[in-house]
């Protein structure tokens, strides 16, 4: 196949992918009780990488890295590529290919990312997806390969099929697309089922080539966990942990003593009961070969070696004194209720640190010592361990074996670095902040954020933002422009975009 079509009309966003990132899945492997390659000088290859914004980010960042990108849509390919060549990095390149047949002298990757590939190919694919993460990943090495989960997708398949009879198959992606919105606009007068009118709200306002791809490509074989398991099985893998956040964990019951391998067994039926439970859609799992030492379910000890950063706010004064439910939000509108005044402080220490991030003998310290500033109750560190444990599972503190070194203001002639301006010019680029989140721009902020190369002060770029905002239709008096620029320059620094 020389390239998919359907892809080239309508590609996906190329987005960093913040679960896929290196620094945070040697994290959490550190947790399953299994040590992975330094990321910051590790091979990385990632199989379908559209245009590269996902690969590129980690490539920038460390520059002692080798990446490797494989997409078989020629469009995204190039574009990548392209990409690659304006930003002049030496260790990354993107190549348009078959990821069933790569090239033999690829050699061993430390980390594989296959996002969003697996259950949207045909099983030979599936076969060659795993026999490259057997083929290639270094002794140590892990792979991140997503799929979607049966246990999930049982009730929404009715949706899929609706979307396949009533349009037509023959139609250029974007056409289909539009076809599409208008079943699911009949579709939600036709149907009471209140998960499928959810979906359907959710898809009227996805991106496009979500609902393209998701509901109306050829080929989307949700899988059940245990199957997932005796496919890495059979191709000399074996399951490390789960990338996406996790609502419960897992405790194997009368396990002490027992050496990892003996606990596999249950540990598989445990998620499996999860998915059950919890209707999982959506699986991130991270594998090692079978020849690695074996992984074990997540342990709240193993946060000792390991660093923190997390990006929240709470919208009241947060209560350090009593166990007062507050809930606290991240910039994807995800909410945490927190209680624990111990775990508030953490939060509190964490936020104002971001993107930088603090480890956790560090945290643990500084929470019992802003306690104590306030008069507050008891620190108690077994609680306080587990409840932030608890919150590392949902997601809502990322850990991290990489702490980074970010500016912590604008300075006099703010300067962004060079990644983050060659995204900012570059339409259907997303700007990636410096903990791998997309950061959402509108043009005046990705206007801006282009022209700082630090040769402006801070009054010479609102008096510059000013004049391009005029030419463009918008005239705001001097003052304005430049409180807003402000703004901007302390959301860059928050992003770590600054150097």
């Amino acid at each position: 196949m020389d390239t998919l079509a359907s892809y080239d009309e309508l590609p996906y966003d190329s987005l960093p992918l913040p679960e896929t990132q290196p620094d945070f899945l040697a994290a959490l492997a550190r947790l399953h009780g299994f040590e992975a390659p330094d990321p910051r000088r590790a091979r990385i290859l990632e199989l379908g990488c559209a245009q590269g914004g996902n690969l590129i980010p980690l490539a920038w960042r460390w520059p002692e890295s080798g990446c490797v990108g494989v997409e078989l849509s020629r469009v995204q390919a190039e574009a990548g590529a392209a990409f690659v060549q304006r930003l002049g990095l030496p260790n990354v390149r993107i190549l348009h290919a078959d990821l069933a047949t790569l090239p033999a002298d690829l050699g061993a990757f430390d980390y594989i990312i296959a996002h969003g590939v697996f259950s949207w190919v045909p099983p030979a694919v599936q076969r060659a997806l795993l026999d490259v993460c057997r083929r290639h990943l270094s002794p140590s090495g892990v792979a991140y390969v997503s799929f979607n989960v049966a246990a999930g997708w049982q009730r929404l398949q009715p949706l899929r099929t609706a979307l396949l009879e009533r349009t037509a198959a023959g139609l250029p992606a974007p056409e289909r697309h539009r076809q599409a919105l208008r079943v699911l606009a009949d579709l939600e007068t036709e149907w009471r089922d209140p998960l499928l009118l959810k979906e359907i709200a959710y898809l009227r306002t996805a991106a496009p080539s979500y609902l393209f791809h998701e509901y109306l490509a050829d080929i989307n074989a949700p899988m059940p966990f245990a199957d997932f398991v005796a496919a890495l099985d059979a191709h000399g893998l074996r399951y490390v942990g789960e990338a996406g956040p996790r609502r419960a964990r897992v405790e194997l019951e009368n396990a002490w003593g027992l050496i990892p391998e003996s606990m596999a067994g249950r540990w598989t039926d445990a998620e499996i009961a999860l998915d059950d439970a919890f209707a999982t859609r959506f699986r991130r799992a991270v594998v090692a070969r079978a020849d690695a030492p074996c992984a074990q379910p997540p342990r709240a000890g193993a946060l000792d070696g390991l660093a923190l950063h997390a990006d929240l706010r709470c919208d009241e004064a947060v209560d350090l004194d009593d166990e007062v439910e507050q809930v606290f939000v991240n910039p994807a509108g995800n909410r945490f209720p927190v209680t624990s005044p111990a775990l508030k402080a953490a939060l509190m220490l964490l936020s104002m640190r971001y993107p930088a991030a603090i480890d956790y003998p560090g945290l643990r310290d500084a929470a019992r010592a802003l306690l104590a500033e306030h008069g507050a109750a008891r620190f108690d560190e077994p609680v306080f361990r587990e409840t932030l444990f608890d919150l590392v599972m949902l997601h809502g503190v990322a850990p991290t074996v990489w702490p980074g070194s970010f500016g912590d203001e604008p300075g006099d002639l703010p300067q962004a670095h060079g990644l983050a301006r060659a995204q900012a010019h570059c339409a259907g680029w997303v700007v990636s902040g410096a903990r791998h989140v997309a950061v959402d721009l509108d043009f005046a902020g990705r206007l801006l954020l282009g022209a700082l190369d630090g040769s402006r002060d801070i009054d010479a770029l609102a008096a510059w933002m000013q004049a391009r905002l005029a030419e463009n239709g918008l005239a705001l008096p001097l003052d304005q422009v430049a409180e807003l620029t402000l703004q901007q320059l302390w959301l860059y620094v928050r992003q770590g975009l600054l150097v």
